[in-house]
């Protein structure tokens, strides 16, 4: 047995160790790695016993070796492992002494884990929760927010300016969503892609939020553009750019209201819009019969 372990070959002398400390019944070294802090080292019994639960006098002599280290620190975290579903990777017992210091960032072994779980139950309980500005969907619409799977038609995805969540600002969507509701008249419910989050889910990395935007406008019947410009609070200058990757699909509609706190920032966009042939509104309700025209048409 101690020739296949390799703490029984340290704590006979066979195998070399950087040893700090040692004892009758136990030995203390660095680990090979150098260790997770300045100053970790491992301490274990000179007996070969598989694990903390194998022997409770062994395991009682190695952590008051342990305790006499620990003892000299300020702060630290005694560790010792169980079985591989433990992390124990060396089956002879032993137990980690390991310095903390304030703010270096280590975490104990099930932090990963534990931060992991906090995530998936925070993801749960916010899709679980309606839209944090979307309120009630009406009957004949079907909502997708960002990031869900996207269905087949009819659809309308809805362009322009997201509220940062930061800036007390309401979001146009509702508005949008009711009058969509009000207008449509198709024998099936009206599927609309938003991209804002449902329940306040961010996206864990931004590449997700676009390439989902990306897709979504690629599937949609007809891409809704509302764009009541606010240098202040709305500047939209992402939805500057996905107008003039759209303009050109016959499936955009530009609702540009003259209105807004800063039409002039618009006046570039519905020339472009003048320029391929696509419609342009200045109110919501006209933008959303546009665009529904193009959907029914594309969808029939």
């Amino acid at each position: 047995m101690t020739a296949k372990c390799i703490f029984c070959e340290i704590a006979g002398g066979r195998a070399s160790a950087r040893v700090v400390a040692e004892w009758d019944d136990a030995i203390a070294f660095t680990p090979r790695s150098g260790g997770a802090t300045t100053g970790h080292v491992i301490v274990i019994p000179r007996r070969h016993v598989t694990d903390v639960g194998v022997d409770p006098a062994v395991t009682g002599a190695v952590m008051a070796r342990a305790a006499e280290l620990a003892a000299r620190m300020d702060a630290a975290n005694v560790i010792t492992s169980k079985g591989v579903s433990a992390t124990q990777t060396v089956f002879h017992l032993h137990v980690h002494v390991v310095p903390r210091r304030p703010g270096d960032g280590l975490p104990l072994p099930w932090t990963p884990q534990h931060e992991a779980a906090a995530r998936k139950a925070a993801a749960e309980a916010a899709a679980a929760q309606p839209h944090w500005t979307l309120g009630a969907v009406p009957a004949n619409i079907r909502l997708v927010c960002a990031r869900e799977p996207i269905p087949g038609s009819p659809t309308v995805f809805l362009a322009g300016p997201t509220p940062d969540e930061a800036v007390p600002v309401p979001s146009w969507r509702p508005d949008a969503i009711n009058e969509l509701s009000a207008q449509w008249d198709g024998d099936q419910p009206l599927t609309v892609l938003c991209p804002e989050s449902r329940g306040r889910r961010r996206a864990e990395r931004y590449e997700h939020q676009v390439g989902w935007e990306s897709a979504a406008r690629d599937a949609s019947d007809a891409i809704l553009f509302w764009i009541p410009r606010d240098m202040r609070v709305l500047p939209g200058m992402t939805t500057n750019v996905e107008w003039g990757l759209d303009v050109r699909t016959g499936r955009a509609v530009l609702g540009a209201p003259s209105d807004c706190p800063s039409p002039e920032r618009n006046r570039y966009l519905i020339y472009v819009a003048h320029r391929y042939g696509a419609p342009v509104e200045e109110t919501l309700t006209a933008t959303v019969t546009a665009a529904l025209m193009i959907a029914k048409r594309r969808h029939s």
